[in-house]
């Protein structure tokens, strides 16, 4: 199971935003059981494929999905299969409150 760990205010901020959207949410929910190609995950949202590409490499990116590349006879000849990793997100004021804030809100 993937762990989430913070040091800054930005850095969970940042995890926030990209979690605080719904179609990224959708996406990473569409990959949860079982892996899917951008295509795939575009066909059963009803999104486009780009945006589902750009998601599922966003989510690839920060850990929350491991993509793996296939080849096969017709065009596209290697397309990125993905699926979504496990994990657990815990949250409270006490963390909120441990965090460091940036150079940059400090001053």
């Amino acid at each position: 199971m993937l762990t989430l760990s913070f040091s800054t205010l930005p850095e969970l901020a940042r995890l926030l935003s990209l979690l605080g959207n719904e179609q990224r949410l959708a996406v990473l929910g569409a990959i949860a059981a079982e892996e899917k190609y951008a295509r795939e995950v575009a066909e059963e949202l009803g999104i486009s494929r780009p945006l589902a590409a750009i998601y599922l490499r966003q989510l690839e990116k920060l850990g929350f999905a491991e993509g793996n590349s296939r080849t096969s006879d017709e065009p596209p000849y290697l397309r990125r299969c993905y699926r979504a990793v496990p994990f657990e997100v815990v949250l409270n004021l006490d963390l909120i409150v441990s965090l460091e804030r940036s150079k940059d809100e400090t001053g």
